[in-house]
C-alpha cells in the first residue's frame, strides 16, 4: 500500500509543530546542544590537567594552563552583556557563561582533591627507588631516604610488643620493623630503630594491639612508604613516645605501610584516581544536562507567557 501523497509533508509539519510547542528554533536547539556538550568537555580538560602526570611534572605550568579555562566563560559572559545592551535576547549566552564558569571551578576543586589524595601518592611513590632484601636490624634509616618500596629479608617482622600510639582525634599507630635481634623480649636491642610500620585507627589508644596494614598475613614482608606530609608529624610523636616507653632510640625514623604486595597497593592509588575522575566527569555531564533541560522548560514557559501577553495586547 502506497503512503499518502502528503506523507512527508505531514512529518515535516509535525516536527515544526513540536519545535513550536517547545518554543525553540533551530538556532535554539544548536545553542542547547552546545550548552550540553561544551561545559563537560571543558570540565574534562581542566580536571585531566590537574589530576594526572602533567600536574606532578609541571605543577605551576599546569595551573597556568588550567586557568585559561576561565576564558570561554568570560567570553560567553561578554557576549551576553553585548546582546543585552543591544536589546537582544541574551538568555542562552548567560546560561553558557554560568555553565562554563561552573565547569572550570568545579573541575579545579575536583582535580585538586583527587590529585592530593590519590594521584600524587602514586606518582610520588613511583618516582622513588625500590629496595630488595633489606635486613631491618642492619639498615639505618639514612640509607633508605629515597625508598618508596622496600622488600624486607625473610627474618623481618613487626615488633608488636613495642607498638605505640599517639592520639589527636585519630589514633596514629606505630611499631618497629625489626628482627628477633631487635626485640627486647628476646634479650636483644638495636642501636637505633629507624624503620616503622604505621597506620591510622588500627590500634587502641594507649595499648599495644597493633593491627595495621596486612599484619595478619604470613607472607607480608614489604613496606610501602607513607607519603602524607600532614600525618607524618603525628607518627613522629608516636615514635617519640615509644622511645620514652621502651628506652630505645630512633635516629632517622622512616614510616611504611606493612603490606604483602607493595606494587599492587601503589597502583591502587592510580586506579582510585582514574575511577574518581571518570565518576566526576559522568556526574558533571548529568548535572549539566539537567540544568540545560530545566532552562529549556523555563524558556518554553517564558515564551508562552510572552505570546499570551502579546495576543492580549493585540486584542485590546
Amino acid at each position: 500500500m502506497l503512503p499518502p501523497a502528503n506523507y512527508g509533508t505531514n512529518i515535516a509539519s509535525g516536527k515544526r509543530r513540536q519545535k513550536q510547542a517547545l518554543g525553540l528554533t533551530t538556532k535554539d536547539m544548536a545553542k542547547a546542544a552546545a550548552c550540553i556538550l561544551g561545559p563537560p568537555v571543558l570540565f574534562g580538560v581542566v580536571s585531566v590537567l590537574l589530576c594526572f602526570k602533567l600536574r606532578f611534572s609541571f605543577p605551576r605550568g599546569v595551573w597556568l594552563v588550567a586557568g585559561l579555562g576561565i576564558i570561554p566563560g568570560a567570553l560567553a559572559g561578554r557576549a551576553a552583556g553585548q546582546a543585552s545592551s543591544r536589546g537582544e535576547d541574551a538568555r542562552w549566552q548567560t546560561l553558557a557563561a554560568v555553565l562554563l564558569l561552573l565547569a572550570t571551578i568545579v573541575a579545579a576543586v575536583v582535580g585538586e582533591l583527587n590529585y592530593w589524595y590519590f594521584a600524587q601518592p602514586y606518582y610520588f611513590l613511583s618516582s622513588l627507588r625500590s629496595y630488595d632484601q633489606v635486613n631491618p636490624s642492619e639498615t639505618e634509616g639514612g640509607r633508605l631516604l629515597d625508598a618508596g618500596i622496600v622488600h624486607f629479608s625473610s627474618k623481618a617482622r613487626v615488633g608488636l610488643d613495642m607498638a605505640m600510639s599517639y592520639t589527636s582525634w585519630d589514633v596514629y599507630c606505630v611499631a618497629p620493623i625489626t628482627t628477633n635481634l631487635g626485640l627486647p623480649s628476646q634479650g636483644e636491642s638495636l642501636a637505633s630503630y629507624d624503620l616503622w610500620a604505621v597506620g591510622i585507627n588500627c590500634c587502641s589508644s594507649g595499648e599495644t594491639n597493633f593491627k595495621c596494614g596486612e599484619i595478619d598475613k604470613v607472607d607480608a614482608r614489604a613496606g610501602l612508604r607513607q607519603v602524607s606530609a600532614e600525618q607524618r608529624p603525628y607518627f613522629r610523636l608516636a615514635v617519640q613516645q615509644a622511645e620514652a616507653a621502651y628506652n630505645i632510640e630512633a635516629s632517622h625514623p622512616l614510616f611504611f605501610h606493612w603490606v604483602e604486595d607493595p606494587v599492587r597497593e601503589r597502583d591502587a592509588f592510580f586506579s582510585a584516581a582514574f575511577g574518581n575522575w571518570l565518576l566526576a566527569d559522568s556526574l558533571h555531564f548529568g548535572v549539566n544536562a539537567f540544568m540545560v533541560l530545566c532552562f529549556l522548560v523555563m524558556f518554553n514557559k517564558a515564551s508562552k507567557n510572552f505570546d499570551s501577553h502579546l495576543m492580549l495586547a493585540l486584542r485590546t
